[in-house]
């Protein structure tokens, strides 16, 4: 099993990270490979809204670096989403993400104004996604878990799994943090309970 973890946190050993890290382990543990993808590092345009990929399924923008993170969607048999919490909600980076997503999506319009979205890629896999909040509680997450499910919905994506963590400004994510444990048996179970329908 291949697994691909897109972070929009800009640290690399913040809170975030080191969650999807710890996933990640626990999925190498059972035999699985991974690639983090630091959304930071990454050049991605915003969306123009032109719906050119509604009907070409493949974005109008060439000339940034979004073909490297739609190719590793493709290539991967598992998907973590990592962001922590900015001013309530999901980061820029992230947003930016999920909105790029789109030409994986198939729109279909029915009687009346009733729209529904499925997915171009034909095969479903499962997906975990990571939110990290400072000083909020856990009511701050259904926001992340909506866009979140917007994007998996578009890369045909199982939501299989939250890890949610509140109130890291006063307990920070460490090797000692109750998270730690959950997200370990996570990666375990994400391997053991789809590894074998995977293409490795």
């Amino acid at each position: 099993m291949k697994i691909a973890a897109f972070i929009g946190s800009a640290n690399k050993n913040g809170n975030t990270a080191k969650t999807v890290k710890q996933i990640l382990a626990g999925a190498a543990s059972q035999g699985a490979s991974s690639e983090i993808f630091y959304l930071c590092d990454y050049l991605i345009k915003p969306c123009t809204g032109c719906r050119y990929c509604e009907k070409k399924n493949v974005c109008k923008i060439t000339d940034d670096d979004v073909p490297i993170l739609h190719k590793a969607i493709m290539e991967s048999d598992a998907f973590i989403l990592g962001t922590p919490t900015y001013y309530g909600d999901v980061t820029g980076q992230f947003k930016q993400f999920v909105d790029r997503c789109y030409p994986f999506c198939k729109p279909e319009k029915h009687e009346g104004q009733k729209m529904t979205f499925g997915s171009i890629l034909p095969k479903r896999k499962p997906g975990i996604l990571v939110a990290i909040s400072g000083s909020h509680g856990p009511e701050v997450f259904a926001s992340h878990i909506k866009v979140a499910g917007h994007c998996f919905n578009d890369i045909n994506v199982e939501h299989w799994r939250n890890i949610l963590v509140p109130y890291t400004t006063w307990t920070p994510v460490s090797p000692e943090h109750p998270i730690m444990e959950d997200a370990f048996q996570t990666g375990v179970e994400l391997v053991k309970t789809f590894g074998k329908n995977s293409d490795q």
